[in-house]
Parts: structure tokens; sequence; C-alpha cells
């Protein structure tokens, strides 16, 4: 793309997509769902799982979920009721990207002792229902290029499905490195491409989501089982960049546990480790799959025009058998002060295809209960301010996608505050924080956004 003009790439081997469906994932899980129940499965919505349980061998024994009827002060309220505990044999966690007790679990368990540490990007997406002349039932489009600029690695989706549907939605790279940069911002600049705008005129945007996305593929996988459990799905990283595809390899990393544990607890093994479950996945097609993909994204640090280059060889060349392996980066440390950048322009709300992000988090329907404590904690609250506002001003109000972070001037001093009950669950603060100093928790019971049939 670029701010007028489109033009066809080459797919690679690797990126084709003939073949595949589009669905509609939330309609997916609800189906799945009921399917689970069918064959006894006992499903408990509107509980938020906070930590684990362990016994004294340190093995992981069960769940606890979070206290319901706290109030803001985090004390308990007239409708408290204390969180329950769940005890399994094995626990699979199966908490997508940045799950929170998978990241207390791979930590106690030093699970990535053996791997890279993961890289992320943001995805923001909208959906709209548009006119039948600018459907085309299927059509699955990818975009490099504008509105981004060559250092900064990201792209587009569009998705045609369910007879008037459209699926559109922004993919940015967590390392960034200008202060100014807005995911949300960059998806309605995209929106004003004649060949987008085209696409949606006189339809409706029904629905706004954002979330986190893997993107350290094969070199940032931890070790998958630990004392008493496995980790299933994105809390893994099965994700395939180049195809922006895997929810094909979470289902089968699903499977396959299923099929460990049924197979450990039959035989009656000692061990509270399934091994067996590592091995499973690593001799499955997930691993030679993000094996073959493995040095597309890292190979894009450089800039666009050498990350083509890159994902060139490695699909026609090398077939995805380089002799080396690109090393990842940790995000958070490419932001650079906002005195090396001049701010963004965003395109101001029309109210029709352009959107503020207030405008936005209304189409997504997150709700959480006012009297709650704030499920954003600021780790050290002397921070924000000296560093987060004074050197790379402020970025958390413009990465984040739903206006939870403003820097609010009260009585002549900057503060930040937190609009926790804008939150779409996105976990992208806890990951680019400068200083790591945001903690993302599970609010109370099922509260955040509410995916529709769409």
């Amino acid at each position: 793309f670029t701010k007028k003009n489109a033009w066809r790439l080459p797919v690679p081997p690797q990126m084709i997509n003939t073949g595949n469906y589009v669905i509609s994932l939330s309609k997916t899980c609800r189906w799945l769902a009921e399917e689970a129940e069918k064959v006894g499965a006992t499903i408990i919505p509107g509980y938020a799982v906070t930590e684990g349980l362990f016994n004294t061998q340190g093995q992981l024994i069960g769940v606890r979920t979070g206290d319901m009827g706290l109030n803001k002060q985090g004390q308990p309220g007239d409708n408290f009721q204390p969180g329950i505990d769940i005890h399994a044999k094995q626990v699979i966690l199966a908490e997508g990207c940045r799950g929170s007790l998978t990241e207390d679990i791979i930590e106690k368990f030093q699970l990535r002792a053996h791997c890279q540490m993961q890289s992320y990007a943001i995805g923001v997406k909208e959906v709209w229902r548009v006119k039948p002349k600018n459907y085309q039932d299927g059509l699955t489009m990818h975009s490099i290029g504008w509105p981004l600029d060559n250092r900064t690695y990201g792209g587009s989706f569009v998705y045609h499905y369910d007879e008037d549907k459209v699926a559109l939605g922004f993919v940015i790279g967590l390392d960034f490195a200008n202060p100014y940069l807005d995911a949300h911002g960059e998806l309605q600049r995209y929106k004003q491409h004649p060949m987008i705008q085209g696409m949606l005129k006189d339809g409706e945007c029904i629905a706004y989501a954002s979330r986190a996305l893997n993107e350290g593929g094969y070199q940032a996988i931890p070790d998958l089982s630990f004392p008493g459990g496995i980790i299933v799905g994105c809390g893994a990283g099965f994700l395939n960049v180049p195809k922006i595809k895997g929810t094909h390899a979470a289902i089968e990393s699903g499977m396959l546990g299923a099929e460990a544990i049924f197979e450990h607890i039959h035989k009656q093994k000692n061990s509270p480790r399934i091994v067996a479950y590592d091995k499973k996945v690593k001799d499955s097609w997930i691993w030679p799959e993000l094996y073959r993909v493995r040095n597309i994204r890292p190979g894009f640090y450089r800039g666009l025009w050498l990350g083509l280059m890159n994902a060139a060889f490695e699909s026609y060349l090398s077939f995805g058998h380089s002799p080396w392996t690109m090393a990842l980066r940790k995000d958070h440390l490419q932001l650079e002060p906002a005195k090396k950048h001049q701010p963004i322009t965003y395109p101001k709300s029309d109210g029709k295809l352009i959107f503020n992000k207030l405008e936005s988090v209304r189409l997504s329907g997150t709700n959480h209960s006012e009297n709650q404590p704030c499920h954003l904690i600021i780790k050290d609250p002397s921070k924000p301010i000296p560093i987060n506002y004074t050197i790379y001003a402020g970025p958390e109000s413009r990465y984040c996608p739903a206006n939870v972070y403003e820097y609010v001037a009260i009585d002549g001093q900057m503060h930040l505050q937190i609009n926790g009950q804008n939150c779409v669950h996105c976990k992208s603060c806890s990951i680019k924080d400068p200083t790591q100093n945001i903690k993302w928790v599970p609010p109370q019971g099922g509260d955040g956004p509410r995916y529709s049939e769409t």
C-alpha cells in the first residue's frame, strides 16, 4: 500500500491461505463449548482464575478463582464472595497470548530457560456490515506499507465472511520506536485508503476489539509441560506470523495435550510432569511449520525493504532451512525518547468511517463494574511522570487502544489517570511500558469485552 494506490505482491509458499476457511472465532468457540458439554465437560463462565494452587512438592494441583464483591479499596463489600479452589490431576493453561496465570507459571518453573524472550504485536480490529455490491465471499487480503513508515513492522488484514460482514484490522509490532505511534489511529488512517474506503462505503461498523499477539514463533516457545500441567495454544506462542494465523496450531496443541494427559493417567505414571506432551508437539506438523518461518519476523528489525528481501530469501531460496536462527529482541527496550520523533497527526472522527477511541470502546461492549479494584496496577507510582511522561511523552495514552491511560493536570501538576472500565483486555500495556511498571491482572468475574455474534 501507498497512500493512494496498492500493488499485489507475489505470495510466498509459507503464506498461501488457499483452501483455508474464514470463520467467526467467537461463534466457533460457542459451538465448541456446546460440543464439549455434550461429552461431559463442565464450563463455568463468569469467573476469573487468579492464582495457582501448589502442594508441598511445588506441583500445581489446581487453581483459585478471584474474590467477588470487593470494593475499590480491595475490601469485602456487601456482596462479597471469596474465590473458590478447583483441584485437578492436571491443569491445562489455555489463556491465550500473555495469559496472567501462564506467565506466572512460566516464571515460577523457569520454562523460558531454554528459549528466547517472547515478542509481541498489537492488533486492532473492526467488524463491518457492508453492502452486497462491496462483498466478496471468502476474500482474504493482507497488506504491508502505508500508513506505517519503513522502520515500523506491521500491516493489515481483511476477511469477508458470513454473507455481509468484513473484518478488518491492523497489526503493529510492539517493538516500534516512535512513542507517538497510536495503533487505533493507524487503523483509522488505513480506512482512508481508496480501496478500503470503497469496500466500506455505506456500511456500518458493528464491533471493535484489540488483542496482543505472540510474534516470537519458534525461538520463543517455552517448555510446554511443568509439574502438574501443560500450556496449549497461544499462551505457548504457536502463531505463524507470516500467515497471521494461529488458531489451527492452538487447536492441534489442545488435541495433542488431551492425548498426552489421557495416556499419562491411563498408564498411571508417577511423574507429575507430562514431558510426552512436549515431544508430541515437536513431532507434529506445528514444529516444522514454525521452524520454516522463524527468521521472517526478526528479519524486519532492519526495516521494511531488507525485511522483504530476507523474507524472499527464506521463502524461495532456503525454504526456511537457513543454517542460522535470528535472535529476538525485547519490545519495550526499542521505544525511543520523544525528542527523537515528531507527533503523528491522526484523522478526526466523523462517526461514519473514522472513530475516536471512546466510540470504538462502545462498539467493543466492554464492561467493568465500577466499584471494584482496578485491574491495571502501577507497580511504582513514582515512575510514570518523570519517565513515561517527561521522556516518552506518555506513550501509554497512545499505544492503549481504549483510552485507559490519560495524563491530566490537577492543581498544576500532571497525574496519570487510569480509566480501567474502558479496558478491552489487549494486555499491550504490560508489554510495551518502557519500565515494565504495569501489571495486568484479571478483573472480577467475567467483566470485559462482550464478543457478540460477529
